[in-house]
């Protein structure tokens, strides 16, 4: 009995695929029925926790990401009771002013900036499963769970309507705050919500002060002048909301440290590939001299304006790899009246 008492102890929980929020359309709502919360600039990550400490930490895509974050992966050993848990946040890198810094999480290998896990929901504690509880109840719940060290796990805030009234606040103030301080925006969830795996739900909706966009690499350019012999511009794409289809939308070609470009090129040389990958024509100053490889790598893009017409992309600068997400959820960008063309 001891025995399997203890195999049950090392057991860690099931995946669960994350709940996904929707772009409010740049209009933020100002409603009691929301709760308000900062946007993180790093990867969507699930911490599941064994009774015996055991931890899995696991991307929106399903990879497993313990051993690239080690630090993270006992940081709750011995914070929880002996209870399981399933958490959802976001691994962020912080800078010297302890600030998320993306560019930081993804040259984590040649720096030293440290690592935090920012908890927003969780969905199990010990033996109950919260997914059906709402959002303002596993946050009850979350917020008396004891998290040990703060500089590895950390609680995002949470704020009702009133909390912000007390202080004198609206959401647009909180909004402000995050552009102050250097953060990606809000995100904010209905109260009464329930938690829907792998569903991208109304409930939730997401405010981002800077517009970005996931894309699919389906080839390079070689660089000229002080490029020479380097990547120029990557050749990007993401699926057609209706036929699946993989299109082009555009390229970029800023942004990038020379490490950046040495590193994109390891990764793209082996997926080479003879024709271009895309349902779509690329234009011919684009497709001259390409080198096209398999859709296989996800990466963003920050941009200025996107033209529904000619489905492209504008003043485009990289950000960095998104292992943490498959190259199917790379869609092309819904037209708003403030996306251009």
């Amino acid at each position: 009995m001891a025995t399997r008492e203890q195999g049950d102890r090392s057991v860690v929980p099931g995946y669960v695929e994350p709940m996904l929020a929707t772009a409010d359309g740049g209009r933020l709502r100002d409603d009691p029925k929301y709760a308000y919360e900062f946007k993180w600039d790093g990867y969507r990550c699930l911490m599941r926790v064994a009774g015996d400490g055991t931890t899995v930490l696991t991307s929106r895509n399903n990879n497993d990401f313990t051993p690239r974050f080690p630090e993270l992966a006992g940081a709750l050993a011995d914070t929880l009771g002996g209870r399981r848990a399933v958490l959802d946040g976001e691994i962020v890198a912080l800078d010297e002013q302890g600030r998320p810094d993306f560019g930081l999480l993804q040259n984590r290998g040649t720096t030293a900036a440290p690592v935090a896990y920012f908890v927003f929901d969780v969905l199990q504690l010990g033996d109950e499963i919260l997914l059906e509880r709402s959002y303002d109840q596993r946050r009850t719940v979350l917020d008396g769970i004891e998290l040990g060290d703060g500089n590895l796990v950390a609680i995002t805030p949470s704020y009702s309507h009133a909390d912000l009234s007390a202080t004198g606040m609206t959401p647009q103030d909180l909004l402000d705050v995050a552009a102050k301080t250097g953060l990606e925006g809000l995100v904010y969830k209905v109260r009464t919500s329930k938690y829907r795996p792998g569903r991208r739900s109304p409930e939730w909706l997401k405010h981002p002060l800077i517009q970005t966009l996931e894309v699919v690499i389906g080839g390079w350019r070689p660089g000229q002048g002080s490029r020479d012999g380097l990547l120029g511009g990557l050749l990007l794409g993401a699926h057609d909301r209706d036929s699946g289809d993989l299109l082009y939308i555009g390229d970029v070609g800023t942004g990038f440290t020379h490490q950046a470009l040495l590193d994109a090129q390891q990764k793209l040389d082996p997926l080479a590939r003879p024709a271009s990958p895309f349902a779509n024509e690329v234009p011919r100053d684009r497709a001259r001299g390409a080198r096209w490889v398999e859709p296989s790598l996800v990466g963003e893009v920050v941009y200025r304006q996107f033209t529904p017409r000619e489905h492209r992309l504008r003043h485009t600068a990289w950000r960095g790899w998104r292992p943490d997400r498959r190259p199917g959820e790379a869609l092309v960008p819904e037209h708003s009246p403030d996306a251009g063309g």
